[in-house]
């Protein structure tokens, strides 16, 4: 399998990840723990902190999953905390927000299906 090889992460080597604004949006960072070669998956976290929200957008040729870590969020009008999942599939409009006081982090996985859609 080439260079394939496993990849493990530690709690030290997430802390020395940097997190980076997600699509110029205020108060909304991402890290990205893992890219496939092809770029038709990344892997990350996203941390919204305390009264933001997104512009709400379209994937129009990309799949998202979401996991809740931590904190509060509303995610297509729905209210979700630690342990929810939501599957956003391509082309489905969508809004995240986040509920309460505290930063909500979400662990995720995109996969898109077009060049043009792998930067996230």
């Amino acid at each position: 399998m080439g260079d394939a090889r496993v990849t493990v992460l530690t709690h030290a080597d997430l802390q020395e990840i940097g997190w980076v604004p997600l699509h110029g949006e205020e108060g909304i960072d991402n890290k990205i723990l893992w890219r496939s070669e092809s770029g038709d998956m990344i892997v990350g976290l996203m941390r919204l902190r305390p009264g933001t929200a997104d512009a709400g957008h379209v994937h129009p040729a990309a799949t998202q999953h979401a996991w809740v870590i931590e904190g509060y969020a509303r995610i297509a009008g729905r209210d979700v905390g630690p342990g929810s999942y939501a599957f956003v599939p391509p082309g489905i409009a969508h809004h995240t927000a986040t509920v309460g006081s505290q930063t909500c982090t979400m662990f995720y996985v995109y996969q898109p299906f077009e060049p043009r859609h792998r930067e996230h």
